[in-house]
């Protein structure tokens, strides 16, 4: 009984430092993305299959907004945009103390055109990561200072 115990456990600690990788790639890839097509959907292709983890699943939402811009037709572009950032707003609903996903809608809404008129929460999501910054792991506020200088 002892050995499946222990098993059990050292799958479980592989799992979550798999899911810890995973997400540092995830952000690295992230913040290179605006440079090109090839790392938007190299970030898409990343975040597949991980509906059920929300952080993931908002940097896929995420992903697709920026790759709106290399669509052609406006039409298209809107629906897309639309669609997309509401997926983004209802993630931050369920999840509303997630910083890095209030980061990720952030930085969305403040790139965004104003024409769309999806910046209703930047000041209120900016002030909840100025606000909880600290409560953050030590990778995560790095991350978070390194994107939003990038702003």
């Amino acid at each position: 009984m002892k050995i499946i115990h222990t098993i059990i456990l050292f799958l479980f600690i592989i799992f979550c430092n798999a899911q810890t990788n995973n997400l540092d790639e995830i952000r690295r890839t992230y913040l290179e993305s605006p440079q090109s097509v090839k790392n938007i959907n190299k970030l898409i292709s990343m975040c597949e299959g991980h509906k059920k983890d929300s952080t993931i699943y908002a940097y896929r939402a995420a992903a697709n907004i920026m790759l709106i811009k290399y669509k052609y037709n406006p039409l298209n572009k809107l629906e897309l945009f639309t669609d997309y950032s509401k997926k983004l707003d209802l993630i931050v609903i369920n999840n509303l103390n997630n910083i890095e996903i209030r980061l990720l809608r952030y930085c969305l809404q403040k790139q965004s055109p104003r024409f769309l008129g999806y910046n209703n929460n930047l000041e209120l999501d900016y002030q909840f990561i100025l606000g909880n910054i600290d409560d953050q792991s030590k990778d995560l506020q790095d991350f978070v200072n390194l994107t939003l200088k990038a702003l």
